[in-house]
């Protein structure tokens, strides 16, 4: 069989005839237009030599293949000049349409058209590549994930389910067996014939040789995609999605070099036929990872379940961390969509969920406990995690982080450095410092931020390990340095708050002191914040939207039954101290009466004692909390 070098080569080879007799018609019938200062009459043209010089594609709805061939044409052109009747070329491009089939060879080709040569129109969703890989934008990758459950499993779209990865690649026409791969070899799609091993049972013990068809895909029941982000689900839908996209890729290397026979998903891939610097290689896999996962959890199911999952883990839990629900929430969602954990997290975090990025950390040879960070903190490339020897780095080397750890004002815990001071740090069994739990729900007021940098493969862009990096797994830390930000505003933040650590206990006894004069009672308690802050009945009504009357109840009647919107409104407008609002909350009988409510608020206490009530309130109708504040 002959080879070719491209399909420029191919189609001038092959349809050079088909070609040239479409355009001959033309170039006569346009004889007219070689009239020029040269030639004033023009009696003949004639079509003399053809040369493709481009080539595009774009696939039609029926499945058939338009293949736009751009030709620079050779034309011999006789006519009556200003001297005499003479004969002279010219050179002009054109375009000509062909429609076939591409299936085991090209099939059924028809010259459609010729036309003067314009500039291709490129269409979204219809054109491919030199190389037949459809175009792909990041922005519409949800889109073409739902098209192909659309296409293959629509039911998946209407109600949350698993995705059955091997009845969607049976329902496109594919076989799937276990087979005795690689270890390096995840998975493995055959768009041509070949004798390969099988196993024949569960034991993975008994194998048998088959002859495969294109369609077959071997699936390494040992190693997975990616693997310590996907499982077999993920490698196969990953396989699928190959089989849909790229078949004319593979099909259109068999016809140029008579080699097409399959497709392994490696840790670094392979394709057989096709060779090894193209760049169509890198596309067709950043399609295939980006949208396996989206297949498996499309984007509206995942958020119902999740929000649904989180909710009812938010009442049943009320004593639980925040960070902890959302932890457990993660594997719930993961177990549903029968999908990793890390997978399940990634696709989470693309769909918005900021807060699961801190569940599922490993680092130092373990996993971390579960932590929370305020929303937006750290951006796309940014983390608070950092191991060990990358820390010890860059406290050593940077003059700011080397001062503030050796004056003791920083700690390395938790794989994060962390401000030293006593509501973020403590000591574990073992005497080793710790995060409070405190800190834990605020790693973003206590934690420095470092930045990531990716150095795995010069090949890959960030792209190909943007689904790794976040989670930190185990082999993370082969492909990820953290580098620390001096310039970051709260990394400059916390240098600050570190050097006045002294100011910071001295906040903490002028607290405890105040602590201790507080009367017992709700009503003597609240009289002592309003003489304190030098705020009267009439000003604090207006700050907290009750009346003065029910202010005066409050404060001289023990007795009475005081709301707990209206307390908090209370504390809220005379901007409490986290302490002294909890005391006062204490005091009004709501200790120890837990409910959705008094836990969201709680932690809106804590994490956000500096919003407005307004503020408050946003959040607690985002949260679906039934609670509503005077305001």
């Amino acid at each position: 069989m002959k080879k070719y070098k491209d399909f420029k080569e191919y189609v001038e080879d092959v349809y050079y005839d088909e070609i040239f007799y479409k355009l001959k018609g033309l170039v006569w019938s346009q004889k007219d237009s070689f009239e020029n200062e040269n030639f004033t009459y023009v009696s003949k043209v004639d079509l003399y030599d053809i040369r493709v010089c481009g080539v595009t594609f774009k696939e039609l709805d029926t499945g058939l293949l338009e293949i736009r061939v751009s030709v620079d044409a050779e034309i011999r052109v006789q006519g009556k000049t200003r001297y005499d009747y003479e004969e002279s070329s010219d050179t002009r491009t054109y375009n000509v349409f062909l429609v076939g089939e591409l299936k085991d060879g090209l099939h059924n080709v028809k010259v459609t058209k010729a036309e003067e040569y314009n500039p291709a129109k490129y269409e979204k969703g219809k054109s491919l590549s030199q190389d037949l890989v459809p175009y792909m934008y990041e922005e519409n990758v949800e889109d073409e994930a739902e098209a192909f459950l659309k296409k293959y499993y629509p039911k998946a779209l209407l109600q949350p389910m698993p995705v059955p990865a091997v009845e969607v690649a049976y329902g496109m026409g594919m076989d799937v067996y276990y087979a005795p791969l690689d270890d390096s070899v995840f998975g493995r799609t055959y768009f041509g014939n070949d004798k390969v091993k099988i196993y024949t049972d569960n034991t993975l013990k008994e194998t048998t040789e088959i002859m495969t068809h294109p369609g077959t895909m071997l699936i390494n029941p040992n190693v997975y995609f990616m693997r310590n982000v996907g499982t077999a689900n993920n490698t196969i839908i990953h396989e699928c999605v190959h089989w849909d996209r790229h078949r004319k890729a593979f099909e259109l290397q068999k016809l140029l070099t008579g080699r097409m026979n399959y497709i392994s998903c490696e840790v670094v891939d392979t394709y057989e036929g096709i060779p090894e610097d193209s760049k169509s290689i890198k596309w067709m896999e950043w399609q295939a990872n980006q949208l396996a996962p989206r297949i498996l959890m499309p984007a509206k199911m995942t958020k119902k379940v999740f929000d649904n999952v989180l909710k009812n883990l938010y009442t049943a839990n009320p004593q639980c961390r925040y960070a902890e629900l959302v932890q457990e929430t993660v594997e719930r969602v993961a177990s549903y969509f029968q999908v990793s954990i890390f997978a399940a997290k990634l696709r989470l975090i693309e769909l918005g969920y900021e807060k699961v990025q801190g569940t599922y950390i490993y680092s130092g040879g373990r996993y971390l406990p579960p932590f929370a960070f305020r929303k937006d903190a750290i951006g796309k490339n940014q983390t608070f995690v950092i191991d060990e020897g990358n820390a010890v780095f860059v406290m050593y080397f940077n003059p700011v982080l080397r001062q503030l750890f050796w004056e003791n004002k920083i700690v390395y815990a938790n794989s994060m450095v962390c401000i030293n001071a006593p509501q973020y740090i403590e000591a574990n069994e073992n005497g080793y410092p710790i995060l409070t739990e405190y800190a834990l729900e605020h790693v973003d007021e206590c934690c420095f931020i470092f930045d990531r940098k990716f150095s795995a493969s010069k090949e890959y862009s960030d792209t190909f390990y943007r689904r790794c990096f976040l989670c930190r797994d185990v082999v993370s830390d082969t492909f990820i340095e953290a580098s620390y930000n001096p310039d970051h505003k709260d990394n400059q933040s916390r240098s600050e708050r570190c050097k006045n650590l002294t100011e910071i206990a001295d906040v903490s006894k002028n607290l405890s002191e105040i602590m201790g004069e507080l009367p017992s009672g709700f009503g003597g308690t609240l009289k002592y914040h309003m003489k304190r802050l030098d705020i009267n009945e009439e000003e604090l009504s207006d700050r907290c939207h009750l009346s003065v009357q029910t202010l005066s109840k409050y404060i001289n009647d023990n007795s009475i039954d005081r709301k707990y919107a209206n307390v908090v409104a209370v504390c809220k407008a005379l901007c409490l101290h986290p302490v002294f609002f909890e005391d006062l909350l204490t005091k009004a009988g709501f200790d120890g009466k837990w409910s959705q409510a008094t836990f969201f608020i709680k932690q809106l206490i804590w994490g956000h004692p500096d919003d407005s009530v307004e503020e408050w309130q946003r959040k607690i109708n985002d949260a679906h909390v039934n609670l509503q504040l005077p305001c």
